[in-house]
């Protein structure tokens, strides 16, 4: 072998073959997915309905636009129409993982993952990449339908949208990794997962401004990346405000985000390290 093959390989194909992994896990749960075409559309319809029942909502009970909802220029519709848009990314990020690697666990494919040559936190964090573009979709969806019946998103700061929208997907991963590790080992349900939702729905904000909670659940959901997603959210799609203009709240969502996608990882991986050590790995 001579010398000019030893240093034949350059920087690209190392970022090659970091990026192998996750492309295929996307192709596989692309190919998956759009298999089902029926239940993808059905999907994007119950978006639609949903934006149609808290419009009708909002204008048959005349909700009244307090001050932690005006401050965002906009009126209930609106306002909500960002949380559940949010929220349903939540749902199908959490519940996804977990649901993906239990499938992944019932098939068999499970071990396989764990003994390829791959990095396991890469293996791991490629079962969401899929879901997140599918879910991403979805939010699209809530807000392209709520724009068709009135909401002014005209303001939108794109750039810090996308920004936010980035770090809250990292925030996300780890919560459905937390929740990951759980189902590998009892193997059925999701508890954690549902747990994680129903706090984030309660706690962040989704439907209603937290400052109308009591001050100890307000501070409980300022543990969650949720909470601070929406206030960043809001002003940037709302009122076209950046990042600067919330500070305090991107560095929390920042904070929370890399403190989930740790705590995410090292449950799944004490979990898979548990089941190989007990053999129920692939027991189902």
């Amino acid at each position: 072998m001579t010398a000019g093959a030893l240093t034949a390989r350059g920087p690209l194909d190392g970022l090659a073959d970091a990026a192998r992994v996750p492309i295929a896990f996307f192709k596989r749960d692309r190919t998956i997915e759009t298999s089902y075409r029926a239940g993808f559309v059905l999907r994007l319809g119950s978006a639609v309905v949903t934006v149609a029942v808290f419009f009708f909502i909002s204008h048959s009970f005349g909700l009244a636009n307090t001050a932690d909802i005006s401050k965002y220029g906009a009126d209930y519709f609106a306002f909500v129409l960002v949380g559940v848009a949010l929220q349903q990314f939540l749902g199908q990020t959490v519940g996804g993982i977990g649901g993906s690697l239990r499938e992944s666990q019932t098939t068999g494919t499970l071990e396989l993952m764990v003994l390829s040559p791959s990095r396991l936190s890469t293996v791991l964090m490629s079962t969401s990449i899929w879901l997140q573009v599918s879910a991403a979709i979805g939010a699209v969806t809530y807000l392209v339908a709520g724009a068709l019946l009135g909401a002014d998103f005209s303001h939108a700061d794109l750039p810090a949208t996308a920004l936010a929208l980035l770090v809250t997907m990292v925030g996300f991963t780890g919560m459905g990794l937390l929740a990951g590790g759980v189902v590998i080992v009892i193997k059925r349900g999701n508890p954690v997962g549902w747990l994680l939702q129903g706090a984030s729905i309660v706690l962040s904000g989704v439907f209603y401004p937290t400052a109308v909670l009591p001050a100890g659940l307000q501070a409980l959901g300022e543990l969650l990346p949720m909470t601070h997603a929406l206030v960043i959210l809001r002003g940037s799609i709302l009122l076209g405000t950046g990042i600067t203009a919330a500070i305090p709240e991107f560095v929390a969502l920042v904070a929370l985000s890399a403190i989930y996608l740790a705590a995410g990882l090292i449950s799944c991986s004490l979990a898979i390290r548990y089941g190989r050590t007990d053999g129920s790995l692939a027991q189902y």
